[in-house]
């Protein structure tokens, strides 16, 4: 299972890759906030096979779940939670998906415009080529050109009410 915080005030996401992950102020937790409503050691996230488990470790600003200030609580996807005053969104998700973090470290498909050369006007841009015609014949039917062969012999299948009814059925 992969386990990110992401922040709210667009810092970089958190991976959370160890099965217990500490969370504090100090050079000696495992991530590592400076922010001054965190303490020390703020929290611990313990993960499990599908769970990640917070719990605060008796903080002075405390550790809040969807609002609601906590000991420990199980966390699920997209909960928002309050370390101190520092503010993330949970992401849960399988090992084979990449998560947000990796979402942004992947190259980018798109093209960068308007370094280097100059981006050409409208004017200069080559019109598309004309798409080739191609000819249709219209042919009209009505009902006694419904047929078929039962036999060797030709005859005319009734339509539902006529052609105009059925249309109308549609709509």
């Amino acid at each position: 299972m992969k386990a990110e915080l992401l922040p709210d005030n667009g810092d970089p996401p958190i991976r959370i890759t160890r099965d217990i992950t500490v969370l504090g102020r100090r050079e000696y937790c495992d991530v590592r906030i400076d922010h001054p409503s965190i303490s020390k050691r703020h929290c611990v996230l313990v993960r499990t096979s599908g769970l990640l488990i917070l719990r605060d470790l008796a903080s002075t600003n405390g550790t809040k779940v969807k609002g609601q200030r906590i000991r420990w609580a199980a966390l699920l996807p997209g909960d928002k939670v309050s370390i101190g005053g520092y503010k993330v969104r949970v992401y849960l998700g399988p090992d084979d998906t990449p998560s947000p973090s990796e979402m942004l470290q992947r190259p980018s498909d798109s093209v960068l415009v308007g370094f280097g050369a100059p981006t050409p006007s409208i004017g200069e841009l080559n019109p598309p080529s004309p798409a080739p015609r191609v000819e249709a014949e219209v042919i009209e039917l009505d009902d006694r050109d419904l047929i078929s062969e039962d036999d060797g012999k030709w005859e005319n299948i009734p339509t539902p009410g006529g052609r105009d009814e059925f249309l109308i059925e549609l709509d």
